[in-house]
């Protein structure tokens, strides 16, 4: 076949197909939406449809894209539907975009940017940012597009910052565009940086949609760093997605770029192979600038080499030429209907206006009337405000009047009660000494006689038993011994009978000390080092245990009885010794180090005083009965149960202070003592 047939085919191919681009994929999606669309009712689904179809449109007919979008518009605002509106005008935008008429189009991505923001829609948002940077880039403003390039991935990172899996499509279609706009500023390091983040994501399965994209821009990125080896394997791999993806506009870019790589190095052979690849993807997809940029590349390569073949490519370039020309018309009519509608806008928004002012004069004198009638409420409400201000004084003042009575009722009902305690611990004291009295003597000689017992046993042992004979010495050694266990019994009860009756001596007591200014720190390091030693002379060789102090030095002097608090403090201490020797002696365990903390600090109207120990804790069913009289958790013998009974006493009724505890059973005990600040003062 020679060339002119081949070429007359060509044409033909060409006319054939037309302007369609459009993949089967996207056909079937278009017949879909049609059919959608003749079933619909004028609701928001029919605008969002509309606007479905009309993006299809975008890249093989923008006037129809155009008409779609201007229908789903005007749709939209009588549906009072902004997300409508604002989609319907960035369609707009893109479709006279792609016609070249680039005043209108920002227009239409302004308009649909302040709808999207009014209604906070930031995925509109970004997305219209996105498609507003085409219109700059065509016109050469390329730092304009990067800028709104920027900001549309600054809302896209806020809207996605928190989604488990990056969407690839999204992803790559903001960094492809990125590294675009950098490439066209030639900052080629920014350009790599965003194009090669966006590679990997677009061989991802969801963003496989613009991978012959940005690997045609990756070309381009080499060409102009002016590795062409690089550059055409870019290429050649984006010829393969384009193929994959059916691709015809991206496929017609690449080979005319090859083929002007080869223009530019050789050989002049690949260069027209390439050319008439591109021309054949152009005529396909009908993209008249590649078919004019082509055609004319091939009528210079052809001309004084292939006269003839020069010629037709020629003619292509007319026809192309006048093609465009075509469509520089239809966009002068589209222009003139958009200044149509503008026009009718500007109409309405007039009338809006006029009824505006109308309303307005009206809700002026309606204001002016509420002004008057609101002074004389001002008026009548300035002389209720007077009165009840007086009302509030008066109230006032009698409040606090109450409140001092009342503070002086409190503490002479305090002072009353002290006083009637320390009669009832007068009395008791009495009562209490006349009874320790009657049973001391005749304890005394229990206790006494029982020891005079022992000794003479012991003299008996030693002088009597010798001269026994076997028999009689057997039985006098047995007997001996019962009765010296039995004396040794009486002792002992004798002795803590002996300290049961001092306990309660030392409970009905009433104090006999004064209060002063105290340092709580330095009386609490006195008594904790006094009944660590106490302890430690009783067990040298297993009282083993570790203390440590925290005491808050900043705590100014507190008026207490020192000789009160000190029995307090060592009667905490002596316990809190006493639980860890005892968890130490019980468990046996090797690890278990046996700890005392004190710990002191100073609260807004009272100081602290805590003392903790890590032995066998308190279990909770008798925490509510441990400072009650004779109650105790040590064994029979080894407590009176009147220490914590004494030392709450002291606390509560002597400081009008307060003693807790608190225990985790099996891990720690921590008793606290809180003493005021500012006591009531003591009756005299």
């Amino acid at each position: 076949m020679n060339y002119s047939l081949r070429f007359t085919l060509l044409i033909s191919v060409y006319l054939f197909w037309g302007n369609s681009r459009m993949s089967c994929a996207q056909s079937a999606e278009v017949d879909s939406l049609k059919r959608q669309l003749v079933h619909s009712v004028a609701d928001t689904n029919q605008v969002r449809l509309l606007n479905q179809l009309a993006r299809l449109y975008l890249d093989i007919k923008p006037d129809t894209t155009y008409r779609l979008a201007h229908q789903a518009y005007q749709l939209a605002q009588q549906l009072d539907d902004k997300p409508g509106q604002a989609r319907g005008l960035s369609v707009m935008g893109s479709s006279l975009a792609s016609l070249g008429d680039y005043p209108k189009a920002i227009r239409c991505f302004q308009q649909s940017l302040q709808i999207s923001r009014s209604i906070h829609d930031l995925t509109a948002t970004y997305r219209t940012l996105n498609n507003m940077a085409a219109p700059y880039q065509d016109q050469q403003d390329h730092r304009q597009a990067l800028r709104l390039l920027q900001e549309s991935q600054r809302i896209f990172e806020q809207v996605h910052r928190n989604d488990a899996q990056r969407d690839a499509h999204s992803y790559a279609t903001l960094y492809g565009n990125l590294g675009e706009a950098f490439l066209k500023i030639d900052q080629l390091d920014s350009a790599d940086y965003y194009l090669r983040q966006a590679l990997p994501l677009s061989e991802q399965k969801g963003g496989r949609i613009v991978l012959e994209h940005n690997l045609y821009q990756l070309g381009d990125l080499q060409l102009k760093r002016h590795d062409t080896t690089a550059a055409l394997a870019y290429y050649r791999r984006g010829l393969v997605a384009a193929r994959e993806s059916n691709t015809t506009v991206i496929l017609a870019d690449i080979y005319l770029r090859i083929a002007t790589v080869y223009q530019a190095k050789g050989p002049i052979d690949s260069c027209i192979v390439n050319a008439r690849r591109a021309l054949l993807a152009g005529q396909q997809s009908g993209y008249l600038n590649v078919i004019l940029s082509t055609s004319e590349l091939l009528t210079k390569l052809y001309e004084g080499r292939d006269n003839t073949q020069a010629l037709g490519y020629y003619k292509v370039a007319v026809a192309a030429r006048d093609s465009l020309f075509s469509q520089e018309k239809l966009k002068q009519l589209l222009t003139l209907g958009f200044e149509e509608q503008q026009h009718r806008q500007e109409q309405a928004a007039t009338e809006a206006l006029y009824q505006n002012r109308i309303r307005l004069y009206g809700l002026s004198a309606l204001m002016a009337v509420v002004v008057l009638v609101a002074g004389l409420l001002w008026r009548t409400n300035q002389r209720q405000l007077r009165s009840n201000q007086l009302l509030t004084r008066q109230k006032t003042e009698l409040d606090q009047q109450r409140s001092k009575a009342e503070q002086a009722l409190r503490e002479l009902q305090t002072t009353q009660t002290q006083l009637i305690q320390k009669e009832k611990m007068a009395s008791l004291g009495e009562l209490t000494a006349g009874i320790a009295h009657e049973i001391q003597n005749p304890l005394n000689f229990v206790n006494n006689f029982a020891e005079v017992g022992t000794e003479l046993i012991e003299e008996f042992q030693e002088e009597m038993i010798p001269h026994l004979s076997p028999v009689q010495k057997e039985q006098a050694v047995e007997f001996l011994n019962d009765l010296s266990q039995s004396l040794r019994k009486i002792t002992h009860h004798g002795r803590r009978a002996d300290a049961i009756v001092k306990g309660m001596l030392a409970h009905s007591r009433s104090a006999t000390g004064t209060k002063e200014l105290t340092n709580l720190n330095a009386l609490a390091r006195e008594y904790f080092h006094l009944a660590y030693q106490g302890m430690r002379s009783k067990d040298k060789e297993h009282f083993n245990v570790t203390v440590q102090t925290d005491l808050d030095e900043s705590m100014g002097p507190v008026s207490v009885i020192p000789q009160d608090i000190g029995r307090v403090l060592l009667n905490l201490f002596n316990n809190a010794f006493y639980a860890v020797q005892e968890k130490k002696n019980r468990m046996a365990m090797e690890d278990y180090q046996p700890t005392v903390w004190l710990r002191t600090f100073q609260e807004t109207d009272q100081v602290i005083i805590q003392v903790q120990d890590n032995g066998m804790g308190i279990p909770e069913s008798v925490q509510d009965k441990i400072f009650q009289p004779f109650f105790t958790t040590k064994p029979t013998g080894e407590g009176t149960g009147l220490g914590l009974s004494l030392s709450y006493d002291l606390v509560t009724k002597g400081h009008a202070g307060s003693l807790t505890v608190k225990s985790e059973p099996g891990q720690y005990t921590r008793m606290q003592v809180a003493l005021p600040l500012n006591p009531i003062p003591q009756p005299v």
